[in-house]
Formats: C-alpha cells, sequence, structure tokens
C-alpha cells in the first residue's frame, strides 16, 4: 500500500511538474507572439507615415510649381485661378507638416526641409535664385532616404 501511495505521489508530481512546464511555455510563446505583433505594427505604422510623407510631397511640389507658374503669369495682380492655386499650395504645405510629425526618421526629416527649402525659391520666386536641379536633385535624395527607411524596416 505505501507503494501504490509513493507512485501516486509520483505521479501526482510528475503532472504537476508537466502542467508548469506547459505553463510556462504557453506564457513564453505569448510573449514572443506578442512582441513579435507589436515590431510588426510598429513596422506597419512607420512605413505608412513614409509613405504618407512621401505622397504630400509629392502634392507639394505639384501645387508649388502650380502657383509658381501662376505667380510668374499675372504678376501684381490677383485672379481667381491665382487664390485657387494659393489654397491648394497651403493644403499642400499643411499636409506634409502633418505628415511629416508622424516621421521619426532625422535624414529623412532633414532631407524634406532641404528638399522644400529649395522647391518653394524654386517654383515661387521670379528669380533663379536656385536652379530647377539642385530642387531635382534635393528631391531625388529625399526620395532615395525615403526608399532606404522603408527596406530597412
Amino acid at each position: 500500500m505505501l507503494l501504490a501511495q509513493s507512485g501516486a505521489a509520483a505521479s501526482l508530481q510528475s503532472a504537476l511538474i508537466a502542467a508548469a512546464v506547459s505553463l510556462v511555455v504557453a506564457v513564453a510563446g505569448w510573449v514572443v507572439g506578442a512582441r513579435r505583433d507589436r515590431a510588426d505594427r510598429d513596422y506597419q505604422r512607420r512605413r505608412q507615415a513614409l509613405l504618407d510623407l512621401q505622397d504630400a510631397a509629392l502634392t507639394l511640389r505639384q501645387a508649388l510649381r502650380d502657383y509658381g507658374e501662376l505667380i510668374r503669369r499675372y504678376p501684381g495682380s490677383r485672379p481667381v485661378e491665382l487664390s485657387a492655386a494659393e489654397r491648394a499650395f497651403d493644403h499642400a504645405r499643411g499636409l506634409l507638416d502633418v505628415t511629416r510629425s508622424r516621421v521619426a526618421d532625422p535624414e529623412v526629416q532633414r532631407l524634406v526641409r532641404r528638399w522644400l527649402d529649395a522647391a518653394e525659391v524654386t517654383s515661387i520666386s521670379a528669380q533663379d535664385e536656385v536652379p530647377l536641379r539642385a530642387e531635382e536633385q534635393a528631391w531625388r535624395e529625399l526620395n532615395q532616404a525615403i526608399g532606404q527607411a522603408l527596406l530597412s524596416g
């Protein structure tokens, strides 16, 4: 009888150990899965912020070109189409500022500012203070940096 009790106790002890190990494995699996899910969500958020920034910069680039063309076409006057282009420019600039605030990459931030400075002067100024190729170069560098940030995940 004592032997049967010690066998039952050993079986119970083995069952408890197996249950504890299963619980530890389940908790560890959950923690690993939760970390992976969080990393995936963070990646998707960064990716979307970069894509939104790229789209906003493209929209602003076109708005700047349209606005600048109208400023040069109608110097000193304010036709309706110039007001509409100015509103489109203001909206696009605001959109860029909002989307830019969601991007943490300091190199992308620096290149957005560099491109924007060149683009505003190139597109709006009546004088050729910044050559068009400087804006194009800044644009290319910005898009390359966004591409690199997207690939580095």
